[in-house]
């Protein structure tokens, strides 16, 4: 049941004040991996902003703090294991320089992480590294811990010999002597205070570049094949996410690092993206399976989040909403819109079902307690569907064309999501507010559609009936929804395309046309963030499946044919299941099939997954086997995937589960000897446990 986001009692969270603008941060430091701990020397120095300044407060949290020198006076300082407040020796006007010498250190528990061997896990690599979002920086340096705060940055690192050390920028030097090894990185780029990094290890190396831009991999050592693989399309999303932004790549290298027990799948630290180890690809994981959305999420940060930054974290959807977005632009030029259109749909099903059983709230938000509570399916993947829903309003090269003068204009700066609105304003001379008030800043949750068709033949007008049935109360609104009809008129072969306007509760809409239309698609691909239930004949939805354009609104069409079911909608889905182009409609037309549970679909199946081709396609039809319990041939099929395996095993996976559904006398047995099978983050196992729970 879906609650307020924000408890009783919440206080909004605004960015901190500040009295000095930190413009560069110099961190010379030592890491000793074998006691957990650093210590050194953070060098902030910067400008001051407010009159008479006497006083410097910085977050540094379960820090030793040694000494404080200011303008390179001693000065006095409290520390109360949180807030380190620096009394200056005198007090200094407006635009004063100031520089604070810390020396400090610590055994940090967040912020900076020590990684190794142990008992349970021997060949665990020694490793050390960081993660400052959204607040843990204050862990491992004195520092303003929040996005508001800008500066450049240096990190000079001392760690044992046989290791490396990357942190954000250029290598300035990389010296040895006798057991120590010191490495100075540099970026003369402003940043915030989160995306300062360090990643300490015993790392192989991968090189190549981008335009003269060094494009670095590093990862342990031996797994470099594997690094390679899970990276190559780095240097072609540089490429296309330059030339799709109207920004090139703004740092002058661009590493990726690979860790050991890594918290999130990756961070988007400045010119370093830290990523989980776990998502190393091997050659058979290769053949259905690739993290080009990880990949490509952290890369368009470097734009979105780290060239220009949120503000404060509540409008945190400003760096998460477009990286999450990035994933869908890469898809989308890489395997097309169809391919593209399934994320988007992934992307619907996790913040529905987080509005539906968690909480609805603003994607911009003042109200929360931790900074973490709002990186969630709101800030990610409704931010990512909103920017969507708006590039179709506007248009593929207004839309592009915002983005550029967004960055532009806000290029090492801080924004809000009315600086995105009046980007757009700028250049397209359409005042956005509406949208941005509905979907962002004001309104929660989204429009509940009920949509109907009719056609009256001698009249030739279509009637289209569209109501708004969601609770409009509390900050869900009635929505304003562009959007347009397409027709499919009698045999041609071409769609009508009819734009409409939804702005009432409820509205009836004529549409004239040249003949009865065969399709009467609503939304096509399905690009409102929008619950709906679709009324309109079954022959319609037949003819849909079989021949619409994109393959988003195939799929609708096979899943109201199976939630519909009898001889029609069977033939139809058995039909796309031989037929449809695309993997992923076969494959749903293969989730109809096992819905339907009848002897003709289970016939239809068991023959197809013996001559599907594509690896994604035949999970889909393993899945929909395991809907025939107890039923032999369902269960033989399965079995003999389970036995002679499987080219790619998430399809090896999928047959084990399913299995396990069936319920078959032999599927124990089977199973139990494919959970002793080494896979791919251990998906075989874990579905093959999965089906014995069954």
């Amino acid at each position: 049941m879906t609650r307020e986001f924000a408890f009783p009692g919440t206080r909004a969270r605004y960015a901190p004040d500040r009295v000095i603008d930190i413009e560069h941060i110099a961190l010379a430091i030592e890491v000793d991996p074998a006691k957990r701990a650093v210590a050194g020397t953070a060098t902030l120095r910067g400008m001051v902003i407010a009159p008479q300044t006497k006083t410097v407060e910085l977050d540094a949290v379960e820090l030793t703090i040694d000494k404080v020198a200011a303008n390179g006076k001693p000065a006095t300082f409290r520390h109360d294991g949180k807030k380190l407040r620096v009394e200056l020796p005198s007090p200094l006007a407006t635009g004063a320089e100031l520089t604070l010498a810390i020396d400090y250190k610590g055994a940090p528990r967040r912020g900076l992480y020590f990684v190794g061997p142990d008992e349970g896990y021997p060949d665990k690599p020694s490793q050390v590294w960081t993660q400052g979002q959204d607040e843990d920086s204050r862990y491992w340096f004195p520092c303003f811990d929040a996005p508001i705060e800008k500066a450049t940055s240096e990190v000079t690192v001392t760690v044992p010999a046989n290791l490396f050390a990357l942190s954000n920028g250029v290598l300035v030097s990389d010296k040895t002597s006798g057991n120590k090894r010191t490495l100075h990185w540099r970026l003369d780029v402003p940043h915030s205070c989160y995306l300062v990094t360090l990643a300490v290890g015993d790392f192989g190396t991968i090189e190549t570049t981008w335009r003269d831009t060094p494009v670095v991999y590093y990862v342990e050592r031996g797994r470099e094949a594997e690094a390679e693989r899970t990276l190559e399309r780095t240097p072609q999303m540089l490429e296309l996410f330059s030339n799709k932004f109207g920004v090139p790549y703004p740092y002058p290298r661009y590493a990726q690092v690979f860790v050991a027990d890594f918290i999130f799948g990756g961070m988007e630290n400045t010119s370093a993206t830290t990523l989980t180890d776990t998502v190393l690809i091997d050659e058979r994981a290769a053949i259905d399976y690739d993290i080009d959305a990880l990949v490509a999420h952290e890369l368009a940060h470097q734009w979105f989040g780290d060239l220009v930054t949120c503000r404060d974290w509540g409008e945190g959807w400003l760096n998460e909403g477009f990286a999450t977005y990035a994933e869908y632009i890469w898809r989308e030029h890489h395997e097309g819109r169809d391919a593209a259109d399934l994320e988007l749909e992934e992307w619907a099903d996790s913040y529905f079902g987080e509005d539906a059983n968690r909480y609805r709230r603003t994607i911009a938000t003042k109200l929360f307690d931790e900074p973490i509570d709002i990186f969630d399916h709101h800030l990610y993947e409704k931010g990512g569907r909103v920017l969507h829903m708006l590039r179709h309003v506007l248009g593929d090269e207004l839309f592009f064309k915002s983005l550029a003068h967004y960055l532009g204009k806000h290029r090492h700066g801080l924004v809000e999501s009315r600086d995105l609105a009046r980007a757009f304003e700028d250049v397209t001379g359409k005042v956005v507010d509406w949208f941005f008030s509905q979907w962002v800043i004001d309104g929660a949750g989204h429009p509940e559609l009920d949509v109907s068709m009719r056609f009256d033949p001698d009249t030739s007008i279509a009637t289209i009936t569209i109501e708004q049935t969601q609770k409009v109360e509390g900050r869900t609104p009635l929505f304003r929804l562009p959007t347009k009809m397409r027709f499919r008129i009698g045999d041609k072969p071409d769609d009508v395309d009819v734009p409409i306007e939804i702005v009432e509760q409820k509205q009836v809409f004529h549409i004239k046309l040249e003949g009865e239309p065969t399709q009467a698609i609503f939304d096509p691909g399905r690009v409102l963030l929008a619950a709906r239930r679709i009324d309109k004949p079954e022959s319609v939805w037949v003819a849909e499946l079989a021949g619409a354009t994109l393959a988003l609104d195939r799929a609708a069409a096979a899943q109201a044919l199976a939630k519909r079911g009898g001889p029609n909608a069977e033939q139809a889905l058995s039909a796309a299941l031989e037929k449809d182009k695309f993997w992923a409609v076969r494959g749903t037309a293969a989730q109809g099939l096992g819905m339907l549970r009848t002897e003709t679909a289970r016939d239809r199946l068991v023959r197809r997954l013996k001559v599907e081709v594509n690896p994604r396609a035949r999970r889909s039809i393993a899945r929909a086997l395991g809907e025939f319990v107890h039923d032999q041939a369902a269960a033989a099929a399965l079995a003999s995937v389970v036995e002679k395996g499987d080219a790619s095993y998430f399809v090896e996976a999928e047959a084990c589960l399913a299995l396990g559904r069936t319920r078959a006398s032999r599927a124990s047995e089977l199973l139990r000897h494919a959970a002793t099978r080494e896979s791919f983050t251990d998906v075989i196992r874990q579905h093959a446990y999965r089906g014995l729970a069954e």
